[in-house]
């Protein structure tokens, strides 16, 4: 653990960048932890399979940041801050210097909440 995801490992999916993470999140102690930070959280502290947090209330339940299980596996999860041009007319989400430095920010830190 602790190591972070290698880079074929981070993949843009359901709109979402998505790190796996390495290990089982402890959603309860991550919450009561992000709530002291003074972040506000998605779902209920307890619950068992996701939570979502930001530093703004929303009402929608939408936050920046996600961790959420898909089968055994856990995933931190964030909206794309990279773009690049598509192959088509417009940009199309990438993985690039900005998505990479929250990575840097947050695996380390969510990591530590992995069994």
């Amino acid at each position: 653990m602790g190591k972070g995801p290698g880079e074929g490992e981070v993949k843009i999916e359901d709109g979402y960048v998505q790190v796996p993470l390495r290990g089982r999140i402890d959603v309860a102690g991550l919450s009561q932890d992000l709530r002291k930070k003074g972040y506000f959280l998605a779902n209920d502290p307890w619950d068992i399979d996701s939570q979502g947090w930001g530093r703004n209330r929303d009402l929608e339940g939408y936050y920046p940041y996600w961790v959420f299980r898909d089968g055994k596996e856990w995933f931190f999860a964030f909206s794309p801050l990279d773009y690049q041009e598509g192959a088509g007319e417009g940009k199309e989400p990438a993985v690039g210097e900005k998505a990479r430095e929250e990575i840097r920010r947050w695996v380390p830190y969510l990591e530590g909440w992995c069994h």
